[in-house]
């Protein structure tokens, strides 16, 4: 259950992938076996409006999305069926802020194994891309960094921090039902406190995007499929694991803080609303579970 509040930075680090899209669904989505079953057409459109295929890029890189999703089907949905019982079994009782970094942890291992799972695919891509894919990328980056800056930079502290404290309301109340004040108050404070740095972040996510357009020319300009991959897991490791030491000092003192503030509200809740929790992931689970025998 760690990951209500937590994955969406995950979500920021990482690639687009069938991973992020199913453990998305599981913040909030309805509709979380039409979606899976249709995520490999999601994410092609979502690579084609990053990178503007180009005609005979477009069967190698729908069959590869398509093999994704048979593979992530088999290997890692049971994954997340069993991360899911374990959250379940705890959402009844209190839990700590350790027991939630551990959950959250095993979360971004299966996610770094997805990831590992989509190089060769990726890497082969990456080597046809040319200087008008590139520019089309930088542009599409410019766009959601306008939409980034608004939501996250623009205007007043208080206006920011109303905006995140209402992003992470209405993730907690899918899963609890409505907070009452005192834990209104706890998830205030929390927030109020917090090491959180929009701009610290918006730079980083600057530095990413910057590492992925001089790593993807390299890719293209290696003509190597092997030395593209090479690139490509290097580049991966630097937006996990970010070469700004200043950064990750930043990013582990906040992924310690979100573990703690979650678990405090956690603690907060009643046995009505821990129940409506652990309902919530059995019907996830589920749901899941009819996915696993679908082929």
């Amino acid at each position: 259950m760690s990951f209500i509040l937590i994955l969406p930075r995950i979500i920021r680090q990482a690639l687009l992938t069938l991973g992020v899209l199913t453990l998305a669904c599981l913040t909030g989505c309805s509709t979380i076996k039409l979606v899976y079953n249709q995520s490999d057409d999601v994410l092609y459109w979502w690579v084609d409006a990053y990178v503007d295929l180009e005609a005979d890029q477009k069967p190698a890189t729908r069959e590869a999305l398509s093999a994704l999703q048979r593979w992530h089907r088999q290997q890692q949905l049971p994954e997340y069926v069993a991360l899911l019982q374990k959250a379940r079994s705890m959402a009844t009782q209190d839990i700590t802020a350790a027991q939630v970094c551990a959950t959250t942890e095993e979360m971004k291992t299966s996610f770094l194994g997805l990831i590992r799972h989509i190089e060769p695919a990726a890497a082969r891509l990456g080597t046809q891309l040319n200087a008008q894919q590139l520019q089309h990328m930088r542009k599409r980056y410019d766009k959601t960094n306008k939409e980034w800056r608004s939501d996250w930079l623009d205007g007043s502290a208080d206006k920011r921090l109303r905006y995140r404290t209402k992003q992470a309301l209405n993730r907690l109340e899918d899963f609890y039902g409505r907070l009452d004040d005192p834990q209104r108050e706890v998830l205030n404070q929390w927030l109020a406190s917090s090491a959180f740095d929009a701009a610290v972040n918006y730079a980083e996510r600057e530095r990413r995007q910057a590492d992925s357009l001089q790593t993807l020319q390299r890719m293209a300009e290696s003509g190597s499929v092997t030395a593209a991959q090479g690139l490509l897991r290097a580049w991966t490791d630097r937006a996990f694991h970010s070469p700004n030491e200043s950064y990750r000092s930043y990013n582990q003192a906040l992924w310690q803080e979100n573990c703690a503030g979650f678990a405090k509200l956690h603690n907060s809740t009643t046995p009505a609303q821990r129940q409506r929790l652990a309902e919530t992931l059995r019907g996830y689970e589920t749901d899941l579970k009819t996915l696993l025998t679908q082929k």
